[in-house]
């Protein structure tokens, strides 16, 4: 929570020449009232009387402050003279030495969430296992993104990376050959290895670790199971299993070309290689039994088994899993065309569009029906896919006129509603700093858990917006959603496994279309600007504090 200083009436009677501005110091934001041409001496006593603690950091050196310039809206340095104006922000830049003191150690106490809570006290490791080609890393790296939309410490520790960065990737099939006792024990020491630095990292503040190799063997899971226990780390095995052949084929396909084991190597010799190194692991593989908690997967999402799942994040992380498959389709996201209120600068209200905005409408339907296909998708199993695009928008006016002229099917959905910014609602962020200073200075602290008065924050639009998640990830044909910018900056965030701390600065153009194709091992994103006709009026000078939500 940011601390905010509050202050008397009796302050806000400045003289004409002088303004308000607001220093910030770490998480600390405090109001100040300085002359427009204040020199920096001024500005380095007006932070030392603010914040007496940091004037035992610069007694044999100056301080750093910046601002963002008013014009250019770069994040400047200030010098001697800066141009102030009214309401801006001036922040003091920490020294490093200071910084690394200052920072807490990652313990229960600090960890804040949308997905943990403390209902999660023991930390967590899920360890993947199934023969190669099964998609485990695949599974592995789904659930890392969704740990990361959540906000939970997670990392992933790959078994086949750390043999790849000390024994090299040149290792042929019969390397992996049970029987080969000199390969068996390489890989051995290899799984230690990544077990040591992940009970290392959890014990070091970690909460989540995902243990990504092939684990097919009952003695090789005792042993990782006798390891976290002792250190008090809760297991969860994952285990991928493939009856469908064509999704095995269709694996071993895409290993051959972007496998680094298979780097410069022959793609049709890498193939046979591969199914011969599945082959070596098929001589002792061993399903988890139903004495240890797992989850298995059948034909990557076809069918999910559950046992002994006792872990509250465990049990989220199951239900994301449930909704998983591999059928390429595109999401696109858009922001609603320009509306009354982007004119003048106000946040919520229900505002309708402009006549760019319209011309937006027009676009946004033209481009859909040039260039969205109603294709069968393939699946697995041999069964096709539903066809066609279906059109997702807030219930806001300016959303759903957006969408108006796309002759698709539509839905329109409360969890896709503009963050709610409650008292300061139709508000400018001006009129919010002169009105409600105090409120604009939090905000400016934190504007991650920031929660306007009697509205929401970044974070609670974030948690409202995990059923969309989910049902984004279950959809197998093309989607287009039409929203707001903190809702298409949290479905950005997820898609590009975005930091949460940089969640509400992810710069999202708007009368621009953001198509998302979710692959094997990530997700590609390509920004498709529409041209709109009609020219934009002239909008009033902003504030470079008003600029995003």
């Amino acid at each position: 929570m940011a601390m905010v200083e509050t202050v008397s009436p009796v302050l806000e009677q400045q003289p004409s020449d002088s303004i308000t501005v607001f220093l910030k110091c770490e998480e600390s934001v405090k109001r100040y009232v300085l002359y427009a041409d204040a020199t920096f001496s001024e500005i380095a006593t007006a932070f030392f009387t603010k914040f007496p603690k940091i004037r035992a950091y610069h007694s044999t050196t100056r301080p750093v402050f910046t601002m963002v310039a008013q014009e250019s809206q770069d994040h400047i340095e200030i010098g001697e003279s800066p141009s102030l104006y009214a309401n801006c922000m001036i922040h003091y830049k920490v020294p490093a030495d200071q910084l690394r003191k200052s920072q807490p150690k990652l313990s229960d106490a600090t960890v804040t969430s949308v997905g943990y809570f403390a209902f999660q006290k023991q930390k967590l490791a899920f360890v993947m296992v199934g023969l190669p080609g099964r998609g485990k890393s695949f599974i592995a790296r789904k659930i890392y993104r969704y740990l990361n939309w959540v906000g939970v410490p997670r990392a992933i520790f790959n078994v086949s990376d750390y043999r790849r960065s000390r024994l090299g990737h040149t290792q042929k099939h019969d390397f992996f050959n049970p029987e080969n006792s000199e390969g068996h024990r390489a890989l051995l020491h290899m799984a230690i290895a990544a077990l040591d630095e992940m009970l290392n990292w959890l014990n070091q503040g970690g909460r989540v670790a995902l243990y990504d190799g092939t684990n097919t063997t009952k003695d090789r899971r005792d042993m990782i199971l006798r390891r976290c226990e002792a250190e008090n780390v809760q297991v969860v095995f994952v285990e991928s299993i493939c009856p469908d052949a064509a999704v095995v084929e269709k694996n071993i396909q895409d290993t051959k070309y972007t496998s680094p084991d298979y780097a410069n190597v022959d793609p049709e010799e890498a193939a046979r290689d591969f199914r011969q190194r599945i082959a070596n692991y098929e001589k002792t593989y061993q399903t988890v039994g139903d004495d240890q908690p797992y989850v298995k997967i059948m034909d990557l999402g076809r069918q999910v088994i559950v046992n002994r799942i006792e872990s509250y994040v465990a049990s989220r992380v199951i239900h994301f899993l449930m909704n998983l498959h591999i059928s390429p389709r595109p999401i696109y996201i858009t922001l609603h065309g320009q509306s009354e209120y982007n004119i003048s600068g106000k946040l919520g209200g229900d505002p309708a569009l402009t006549p760019m905005g319209d011309d937006y409408a027009h676009a946004v339907a033209d481009w859909v029906e040039q260039n969205v296909k109603s294709r069968p998708l393939t699946m697995s199993m041999n069964k096709v896919a539903p066809t066609g695009l279906t059109v997702w928008t807030s219930t806001a006016k300016r959303a759903v006129c957006t969408a108006q002229y796309i002759n698709h099917p539509k839905l329109s959905l409360r969890s896709l509603d503009d963050m709610d910014v409650g008292m300061c609602d139709s508000m400018s962020q001006d009129e919010i700093a002169e009105a409600m200073p105090d409120e604009f200075a939090a905000r400016a602290a934190n504007r991650l858990r920031y929660r306007y008065p009697k509205g929401e924050s970044y974070m609670d639009v974030m948690a409202r917006l995990e059923p969309v998640i989910f049902e984004l990830e279950r959809h197998r044909t093309p989607v287009l959603i039409v929203a707001h910018k903190p809702v298409c900056r949290a479905l950005y965030k997820y898609f590009m496994d975005i930091d949460l701390d940089d969640y509400p600065f992810i710069p999202l153009k708007q009368h621009t279309i953001y198509e998302f194709v979710p692959m094997a091992y990530g997700c590609t994103v390509k920004a498709i600007k529409l041209p709109v006709k009609t020219a934009a009026p002239p909008a009033p000078p902003a504030a470079p504090h008003a600029a995003q939500r």
